[in-house]
């Protein structure tokens, strides 16, 4: 049996992930700030915590080791690096230190690319352009596990995901943040005001059940060192998306623009290539992005129940 260890858990990602691993017989543990899934072994600590990292390795003695973990929304700079690149160092010292040689898969993000290619396909060698603080962390945390990989031979790969939609996605990001509004007007069973930032951005979505697919398969066939981008190969406008969700919505909604919601360096489209994934791996994404949004709104309107 495989054992797989995750850092963030019981996060959105993490939370599918442990649930995939369970499915197809892995022995899952993890370590998470909030309360976990249903796992083998969870350690409720903070990451930076090294003494608890280092018992929990000790004591699960990992195959595999999927670093999800990490702050995707922050008013201060530094606690990007605190989580991505201070974080990502304690693990990495832990895994030296207890002699063990998992494999690591680091969760690092399409927003080091910054702007992109435009509408041609953006490929791992493509030059990292950080325009937020959250990319410039991964690019960092990404040359911290590039230390480790060459200087200590761990077999660490980089998992570039772009951007991942799905049931349990957090309301910070806009799709979210949409599905989230509708079914509160539906709850409230009255027409409704959606607030919404710049609606023109294309991004590439990906379902995170797919996403998690691709990290398995990294974990079973990825060559360590490499990087991956995890991707559709098309763009789809955050207005699409909109108008999508609120086709399915059963009140009457309106889309407002609320300027506090338009983000500074906004990227305007990113499209992904995913060959290196395809050739390495034979992963293809099974679901569609409808479908996606769909299982999102239907989330949202079991959640609500208890907001």
């Amino acid at each position: 049996m495989t054992t797989a260890f995750i850092t963030g858990v019981s996060g959105f990602v993490g939370s599918h992930l442990s649930r995939y691993l369970l499915d197809r017989g892995w022995h899952v543990s993890g370590q998470d700030l909030r309360p976990a899934p249903a796992i083998s072994a969870f350690y409720q600590s903070d990451l930076q915590d090294r003494l608890t990292l280092r018992k929990a390795l000790d004591e699960t003695r990992p195959d595999v080791i999927f670093h999800l973990a990490g702050v995707l929304k922050s008013e201060l700079a530094e606690n990007f690096y605190t989580a991505h690149v201070l974080g990502t160092v304690v693990l990495l010292e832990a895994i030296v230190e207890s002699g063990l040689r998992p494999k690591v898969l680091i969760a690092s993000s399409s927003a080091i690319y910054g702007t992109g290619l435009g509408r041609r396909p953006i490929t791992e060698s493509f030059k990292l352009r950080p325009v937020t603080q959250y990319a410039a962390s991964k690019v960092a945390q990404e040359v911290v596990a590039l230390r480790y990989f060459t200087a200590s031979n761990l077999p660490v790969m980089y998992v570039r995901a772009f951007n991942l939609l799905g049931p349990g996605l957090s309301p910070q990001m806009a799709c979210s943040a949409f599905a989230r509004q509708i079914a509160l007007a539906e709850r409230q069973g009255t027409p409704s005001t959606i607030t919404t930032g710049d609606l023109s951005a294309r991004r590439d979505f990906v379902d995170v059940r797919d996403a998690v697919r691709a990290y398995v398969l990294l974990a079973e066939k990825g060559q360590a060192g490499q990087a991956y981008n995890v991707a559709s190969g098309r763009a789809v406008a955050i207005r699409e998306c909109l108008d999508f969700l609120r086709k399915q919505a059963r009140v009457p909604t309106e889309a407002v623009l609320d300027p506090a919601r338009v983000q500074k360096n906004d990227v305007p489209i990113q499209i992904g290539s995913a060959k290196c994934l395809r050739e390495q791996t034979g992963w293809e994404p099974e679901i569609s992005t409808e479908q996606s949004l769909l299982d999102l709104l239907n989330d949202w309107r079991q959640r609500v129940k208890t907001e």
